[in-house]
């Protein structure tokens, strides 16, 4: 591998499509409206080929129950996963990262 592609990140936004044409316009790779099999297509093949990605994940995403998700979040590593608000429920946010954090502060 060479020293230029062993630091290759995929930058990929997966959630609707609304959200994702923002993201695509800025480079992103996306994967918009998907379903639990799509997601666990892409997430499976980011791990065996061992790539290094950063996921930004809609928060809807979450309520598809994936199993490959809760796998990447659980190892860390290679891959980075950060989550935003879905554009008609952005009051209602929130992320796992905050009840981590109420834990760890006694908030």
């Amino acid at each position: 591998m060479s020293e230029s592609s062993s630091h290759n990140v995929r930058n990929i936004f997966i959630g609707s499509h609304t959200l994702g044409d923002g993201f695509r316009l800025i480079g992103f790779e996306t994967l918009t409206d998907p379903d639990t099999a799509a997601l666990d297509e892409l997430l499976s093949k980011l791990l065996q080929e061992k790539q290094r990605a950063l996921l930004i994940i809609e928060q809807s995403v979450n309520r598809l129950e994936s199993k490959m998700l809760q796998q990447i979040r659980n190892e860390g590593g290679r891959i980075v996963l950060s989550e935003v608000p879905s554009l008609h429920e952005s009051d209602n946010f929130q992320s796992e990262l905050d009840e981590t954090l109420k834990q760890l502060t006694g908030g």
